[in-house]
């Protein structure tokens, strides 16, 4: 059983949760899909610490 799954913003992650969905029907899709927010903290820092170079 997948509950849900936690990935980075990379558009094959869109891929993985799509296929799930038609591959696993009790597997919510998008629903079941969480953001990395590490990974979108990471990306705000860094686009923040371009502006200082």
């Amino acid at each position: 059983k997948i509950l849900i799954v936690a990935a980075d913003n990379a558009s094959s992650n869109d891929t993985l949760v799509a296929e799930l969905a038609t591959i696993l029907p009790k597997f919510g899709g998008e629903t079941n899909w969480s953001r990395c927010f590490l990974h979108i903290v990471n990306l705000v820092a860094k686009s923040l610490l371009r502006e200082f170079d």
